[in-house]
């Protein structure tokens, strides 16, 4: 079992240093969120924390627009897939996915702990509801579209610097072009869980501890 799982990563993320390159780049991401928060100013972090009771009373008084949630995350989602993707097909476009990863470390470790920063011990069990399932799946996602555009730069790089055999390319484009789908397919699934899910958990949760 545990072969046929590591097998299965093996096909899914072929290239062990660019996946542990991505996953840092997450990490670091995360970290510097959670860490950001900390040095805030008294007002900004004032700020958080009043949003952060905004959206909550938003959940528990039902003025929360899911369908509106759900069209704006699905918006916001795909464009980030789609311009990884496109950027991924050009040498230069790594620069701005790497800084693209980062971004959306910064925002999961952020907003984590700003429920934390809000809620205390509480915010524990909030911040672990809107992590899973949806950053879970949001991180999974920004795993394979980093991974995959990171690594179709690289056979860039090399064809025109290396003189790479261009076959490689054009097979790497057909899993490239899979990728995107799977992606975009998952963040269906997160952008619905986001909405819908993790609202209504949210607010079994308020009534039963806060």
């Amino acid at each position: 079992m545990k072969n046929k799982l590591n097998s299965f990563f093996s096909i899914l993320l072929p290239n062990k240093r660019i996946n542990l390159f991505v996953i840092f780049i997450v990490i670091l991401g995360i970290i510097s969120g959670s860490i950001f928060l900390v040095i805030l100013k008294n007002n900004d972090m004032e700020l958080v924390i009043t949003k952060i009771n905004e959206f909550m009373n938003n959940i528990n008084l039902n003025k929360l627009n899911n369908l509106e949630a759900f069209k704006n995350s699905l918006i916001e989602n795909f464009i980030i897939i789609i311009l990884m993707w496109i950027l991924g097909a050009s040498i230069i476009g790594i620069i701005v996915n790497v800084f693209l990863t980062y971004l959306k470390g910064f925002i999961i470790g952020f907003s984590i702990s700003s429920f934390i920063l809000t809620f205390k011990i509480k915010g524990i069990i909030l911040s672990f509801i809107y992590a899973f399932p949806t950053t879970i799946i949001n991180i999974i996602i920004l795993i394979l579209i980093s991974v995959y555009s990171y690594t179709f730069t690289v056979l860039l790089y090399k064809s025109i610097f290396n003189k790479t055999n261009n076959i490689l390319i054009k097979s790497y484009l057909k899993k490239y072009a899979l990728i995107l789908l799977i992606c975009l397919g998952f963040s269906i699934v997160s952008s619905l869980t986001e909405a819908f899910l993790m609202p209504s958990m949210m607010k079994l949760v308020i009534k039963m501890f806060i």
